[in-house]
Parts: C-alpha cells; sequence; structure tokens
C-alpha cells in the first residue's frame, strides 16, 4: 500500500500529542483531513460524511497498519481506541512534511472530538461544496448537522478557521 510508512509516523505523532486520551477513529480522520488540507500529500479522497469528512480509504488503512502492528485497535468500547504498536516508523516524512504535521497538530490536537466534526465539516463545506460566502458556508453547514451545533459555536467555528487561514473568504 502506497504511503503505508507515512501513515505510521502521522499515526505516532497523533498518538504523542494526546498526552494520555485516548485517540479514536472520529479524530484521526479529522486529523489526516487537516493533513492533507495543510499540504501533505496523502491521496486520502474524502467526501462529507454523518460525522464530517470521511476517508474509506483511510479507514482501510487503519485496518492495514494494525496489521502490520503499527497501530493497535480496541474495538471493545464505543470509541475505536487507537494505540501504537510494536513497529517504529521515523523518517517516512520529509522535513517539509513533518512541519505541516507539527502545525496541524499544535492547532487541533487539543480539540475534543465534536470540535474537530465542526471544524472539519465547516472547512468541507468552504473549500469543498462551492460556498462563495459565509452565508452559504453556515447555511450548508446547518443543513448538514441539522441543530446539533448551536449559533454561538457555528460562529466560533468560522473564526477559527478564518483565524487558522483555512476559509478565505472575506466576508
Amino acid at each position: 500500500m502506497e504511503n503505508i510508512r507515512k501513515y505510521a509516523q502521522l499515526f505516532d505523532l497523533i498518538h504523542n500529542s494526546f498526552d494520555g486520551a485516548q485517540l479514536g477513529k472520529k479524530v484521526s480522520q479529522k486529523m489526516f483531513y487537516f493533513f492533507e488540507r495543510k499540504g501533505i500529500a496523502l491521496n486520502l479522497r474524502y467526501g462529507i460524511h454523518y460525522y464530517g469528512p470521511y476517508s474509506s480509504k483511510l479507514d482501510n488503512t487503519l485496518h492495514v497498519l494494525e496489521s502490520e502492528d503499527y497501530i493497535k485497535i480496541n474495538t471493545n468500547g464505543t470509541t475505536h481506541v487507537i494505540s501504537i504498536g510494536k513497529e517504529r516508523v521515523d523518517n517516512a516524512l520529509s522535513d517539509e512534511e513533518k512541519n505541516i504535521a507539527e502545525i496541524v497538530i499544535e492547532a487541533f490536537a487539543h480539540k475534543s472530538p465534536l470540535e474537530l466534526e465542526a471544524l472539519a465539516t465547516m472547512d468541507f463545506i468552504a473549500n469543498s461544496m462551492n460556498c462563495t460566502t459565509k452565508e452559504q458556508i453556515v447555511s450548508t453547514f446547518q443543513e448538514i448537522k441539522g441543530d446539533k451545533f448551536n449559533a454561538s459555536t457555528i460562529d466560533k467555528t468560522y473564526n477559527e478557521l478564518k483565524r487558522l487561514n483555512l476559509i478565505s473568504i472575506s466576508a
């Protein structure tokens, strides 16, 4: 599988940034989404899903990584908890990719799964669904998410994406 060592090293970086917090599939999907958005070529082909952007290719990659003992997936609870396996990778990412990964981790690793869902969903809408105004982005977000997020959270999410230069709409 292409890039398997790159995926393994990125999981290692994510896992190390969580300081004992549990890393689940939802958070992994969103972190990899932002890795790709910021410039790490992973060819994951995201589409919109119930919990925001989702890549079936990444989901399949998780199982390959587990079979190669790069990660372990505990499926006993409601969240599939991902931990690091016995195999280690240190040099699969270029210096530029490591820098991008560090920027993404710094920006997003402290977020809850729900916050990441909102951020990634709104980013996907703003950058992949031909929305050209804040009103279109918010309206589409509300159509997809229903009443899951209140107006204050939606506004905070939009402003954070603008602050991170992920949304470039001036309105």
